[in-house]
């Protein structure tokens, strides 16, 4: 893969993280890694964020179950909750949705929780996901969630997601290519903010 491919790439699909500013809700796409929750944590125990959602189901695929067998029986999103707890998040601070298995449905599902919750959608909502799928989460929320709130990205490096060199290594290569794919078909079905 030569430079302005690689650059090109990294142009369209890793978007920076955005200057962080007070919001009512951190909004956590679910994957089951400890970086996640230590970032929400973070993002919480600096008074940025008065809540937690986190939304994931049952991920009987996901090869992070090799870091943790506890999440064999478990959600991703109580997986996290209850990480965010062991480390002194206040369980009534953590908003959760249970079933989604794809980033979409963290949206769609998470929706009326947080209408329920709130009364409506915050105007400003930090959102939390892998480093390589900002730009898809950014997209998705934008188009499924609410089309006038501020999102406030913050993206979290992982041992599978790390920018370095990353077109050196083929999984994680297919990833990036595979991730571009996904925004590109996930476009044509409508579920994409295009805006």
């Amino acid at each position: 893969m030569n430079k302005s491919t690689v650059k090109a790439i990294e142009d369209f699909l890793m978007v920076k993280s955005d200057k962080l500013e007070k919001a009512p809700l951190c909004f956590c796409f679910g994957f089951p890694r400890k970086e996640l929750y230590e970032a929400a944590a973070k993002i919480f125990k600096s008074g940025l964020c008065d809540y937690i959602f986190i939304s994931g189901g049952v991920n009987k695929k996901s090869p992070d179950m090799a870091f943790d067998k506890s999440l064999k029986n478990i959600t991703e999103a109580e997986w996290q909750r209850d990480n965010l707890i062991k480390i002194g998040i206040p369980k009534e601070k953590i908003l959760i949705e249970t079933k989604a298995t794809n980033s979409l449905e963290n949206v769609l599902f998470s929706r009326p929780i947080i209408i329920k919750h709130f009364g409506k959608i915050p105007k400003k909502i930090i959102v939390l996901h892998k480093i390589f799928h900002g730009r898809r989460a950014l997209m998705t929320i934008r188009q499924n969630l609410f089309k006038d709130a501020k999102y406030l990205l913050q993206l979290v490096e992982t041992p599978n997601h790390e920018l370095k060199n990353w077109w050196k290594n083929k999984k994680l290569k297919n990833h990036i290519i595979d991730e571009v794919k996904k925004i590109g078909e996930y476009a044509l079905k409508g579920d994409l903010d295009l805006d």
